[in-house]
């Protein structure tokens, strides 16, 4: 039987290859669309970079794509808080995807949760993890883990440019079915933070607005709203 594992995490919209806008990330895509499919370009893939780069996206999309075999995603940043056992019981997945694992850096007992899980894996099953630095700079205090999250595959996810931008908004919009204009999203990117979380979330208002009120996305409409505030 098919199984994916996500646990406690509510998707606004479905993450998936085909909707992530790669921009200068292809290579790291393409990775990790082959880790997914079951190839094994290397036991470990390490995915780093800012919040909004797109790190949660690629993991969560990777998670849907094996065929009759286990994906397990585990986002530590909503985990971090609970026993690391979590991490135990995983070798016979196909592929395991950790979330934010800078979150737990400084923890002794999910360190070596995570170099033990690491050993437990690597000759068996691929790994992908993300984090928002590079295994070096982002607070681990286990060398060895340190040595073999660098061991692998190691990739910077780096920020969309304004055109990269507005093909995802565009992308996001058309998933919820709204219609958006280029006139619009160059509205929004002019005047508003440019980080994707917060266009997206901008995005999400914009869309519940437009709903209510029964009326397009336009200009108009969102100076209206912008009046409002």
């Amino acid at each position: 039987m098919d199984r994916q594992l996500i646990l406690d995490v509510q998707l606004k919209d479905a993450c998936s290859f085909e909707n992530y806008v790669a921009g200068s990330n292809r290579e790291a895509l393409t990775t990790l669309q082959q880790m997914a499919e079951g190839a094994r370009p290397s036991h470990l893939l390490y995915l780093w970079g800012a919040d909004g780069a797109g790190k949660t996206h690629l993991l969560q999309a990777a998670c849907r794509v094996p065929a009759g075999k286990t994906a397990v995603y585990l986002p530590l940043a909503e985990l971090a808080g609970v026993s690391a056992t979590v991490l135990e019981g995983l070798t016979d997945c196909a592929l395991v995807l950790l979330d934010d694992i800078d979150a737990i850096a400084g923890n002794a007992e999910w360190e070596r949760a995570l170099l033990t899980l690491y050993e437990e894996l690597k000759d068996r099953v691929p790994m992908v993890v993300s984090a928002r630095g590079n295994a070096r700079h982002i607070g681990l205090q286990l060398p060895d883990l340190v040595t073999r999250l660098g061991s692998g595959l190691v990739y910077q996810l780096l920020p969309l440019d304004d055109a990269g931008k507005q093909a995802a908004i565009k992308q996001r919009a058309a998933n919820r079915g709204l219609d958006v204009s280029d006139e619009v999203i160059r509205y929004v990117l002019n005047r508003y933070p440019r980080d994707m979380h917060g266009l997206f979330d901008l995005l999400d208002r914009l869309d519940k607005a437009s709903l209510a009120e029964q009326r397009r996305l336009t200009i108009p409409f969102i100076q209206s709203l912008e009046a409002q505030d």
